[in-house]
């Protein structure tokens, strides 16, 4: 991370220091103007690395609702809106904005979440345009090198456009950087922009190394595996190359032949906290350790405040750092797990809460077990309950059919098994951690190549790749209860197994839209959803925000239904 992250913040304050300067006007007594610093090897190498910055503030970042994935997790199977201070109230309008994106109904382009997410993710496109437009000028550094670094920095660039495009389909395409007030944007079509991102991936692959210089540099295998997933998602739409799906196939199973990679040994390997350069993660976003730093709030989005809900537990207490239900795993997302077999479950979720505080008067002593969650698919009678209770006289057991929201008269307790994969035991904030948010891993990657095999109808590699996947999953002894049959692959269990494997990693929206699974599954499994019953067609694509339409001095047009 980690001289890598050292530089991220410094980098974003210069570009955005040289590129106001005709804000104010100050005595520059440095005599160093954006001119004069981006022509040097180091100040061009801070423009990229600026670049690299705004996976921060576009995905990752603590600072208001940017630090909130909601257009990556509202509204999809497997998390319910939850109930948080930050949701359930009306904080910043965020318990309207969430139901709006959660319940689809009333959304509409005053929604501010999807007005940050257009914002943040076209100033991070600006920010790369800035370093590509000023690469020309840069001296003193190697052709070799520059080309390395405009790779990068152009892999970035067409991360950014894939998420644009697949949230709000026609967007403009901006390619250079923007040094005087523009009033009018046109929209580009989703299948140009597309054709831009292969271009931009395929021409930008070979002038990268297969191993980074620093870890969290995007590489040859990220940008491979990002064109393996666009072109998968290419695949599905009426502009589809007939190739889509080989390509997408092929370019896999060059990352994951590529000897550069491999899976970890099991699958809580992958998310610890001592081993996050592990050669699984292809690309992450890089935070280093230690006070004062920005964070992410990744580990915080999917829990409830124990301090406030229990007793024992003291406010505060990095045992149990704040957790916000901002997102409620759906019982469908807890059922899918063989708990016998199936180490996920236990990898994703923490079932036990022991107390962090005593309480004489209720007879809670630290160190207490004061919550547990039974596993969901395996029973748990009233004799279990007895003879469990025995041995943890102060726990407050809390079976499947309550681990609902405390929301909308659902009768759930607002308690459930929390998402822990990202816990952070070297925190030191009670609010955030400098935890590195992993983008792209190879699991996702054996994923994205079964997906394509079965969309080319060969069932038998899609079925070997996700084997893959669930053997190095499997609890001991059970690698081959865990293989499946080609007869077993179809496009629901390859979103089931995504969602075992990348529960939390900021996916499904994306998942489900692209297989054309998100009305379907999101009325059938997202409780408060399915009751709205609001969610159609039309929400494939988000509004386009009313902000922006505002500012245009031409036409912009709004995307259909909104």
């Amino acid at each position: 991370m980690k001289s890598l992250s050292k530089f991220l913040s410094i980098s974003l304050l210069l570009i955005l220091t040289f590129s106001c300067k005709d804000f104010l006007e100050e005595d520059n007594k440095s005599n160093i103007t954006a001119e004069n610093y981006f022509t040097s090897e180091s100040g061009f190498e801070s423009l990229v690395n600026s670049a690299y910055g705004t996976l921060r503030s576009a995905i990752g970042s603590a600072g208001g609702s940017r630090g909130y994935p909601y257009l990556f997790c509202s509204g999809v199977d497997i998390y319910n809106r939850g109930e948080s201070e930050l949701v359930g109230g009306t904080y910043e309008n965020r318990d309207v904005y969430s139901a709006q994106l959660n319940e689809y109904g009333s959304l509409d382009a005053e929604n501010q979440f999807i007005s940050n997410f257009y914002t943040d993710f076209y100033y991070a496109i600006q920010v790369c345009n800035t370093a590509i437009s000023r690469a020309d000028n840069a001296g003193g550094i190697s052709d070799s090198r520059k080309e390395q670094l405009l790779a990068e920095t152009k892999v970035l660039r067409a991360f950014y456009y894939y998420n644009l495009v697949e949230q709000f389909g026609d967007i403009p395409l901006v390619t250079e950087e923007i040094t005087a007030a523009v009033t009018h944007f046109e929209r580009t079509t989703e299948e140009q922009v597309y054709q831009f991102i292969i271009s931009e991936l395929e021409a930008s692959a070979d002038n990268l190394p297969s191993v980074p210089s620093e870890f969290g540099r995007v590489t040859k295998g990220a940008a491979n595996h990002l064109l393996s997933l666009v072109y998968l998602t290419r695949g599905y739409k009426s502009f589809a190359d007939a190739n889509d799906f080989s390509n997408a196939a092929s370019l896999a199973d060059a990352v994951i032949s590529s000897g550069t990679y491999s899976l970890q040994n099991s699958f809580a390997a992958v998310f610890d906290r001592d081993n996050e350069t592990n050669n699984e993660i292809i690309l992450s976003i890089q935070y280093a350790v230690g006070p004062g730093l920005e964070g992410s709030l990744q580990s915080r989005q999917f829990g409830w405040l124990l301090n406030d809900k229990e007793s024992g537990f003291a406010f505060g207490d990095l045992t149990y750092p704040l957790q916000y239900a901002q997102f409620t795993p759906s019982q469908y997302l807890y059922g899918l797990y063989n708990t016998s077999i199936d180490s996920r479950y236990e990898g994703t979720f923490n079932s036990e809460y022991y107390a962090t505080a005593d309480v004489p008067a209720l007879g809670i002593n630290k160190g207490d077990l004061r919550v547990y969650f039974p596993k969901p698919d395996q029973p748990f009678t009233t004799q279990d309950s007895l003879d469990f209770m025995a041995q943890h006289p102060v726990a407050n057991i809390i079976t499947k059919s309550r681990w609902l929201p405390d929301i909308q008269n659902l009768g759930g307790s607002g308690k459930f098994p929390m998402i822990w994969k990202f816990h952070d035991p070297s925190t030191t904030d009670v609010y955030v951690s400098t935890r590195d948010i992993i983008l792209f891993r190879l699991a996702e990657t054996y994923l994205i190549a079964a997906e394509a095999y079965y969309k080319m109808g060969d069932n038998a590699k899609a079925k070997d790749r996700i084997n893959a996947v669930r053997t190095r999953a499997a609890l001991p002894g059970n690698g081959s209860a865990m293989e499946i049959q080609a007869s077993d692959v179809n496009i629901d269990f390859i979103l089931d197994e995504r969602a075992r494997e990348l529960a939390g990693e900021y996916k499904r929206w994306y998942d489900l839209k692209r297989t054309g699974k998100l009305v379907e599954r999101t009325l059938m499994h997202n409780v408060l959803a399915k009751r709205a019953n609001a969610l159609t067609s039309k929400h494939l694509l988000r509004p386009i925000p009313q902000s922006v339409i505002d500012r245009d001095s031409g036409e912009f047009l709004q995307n259909p239904g909104y």
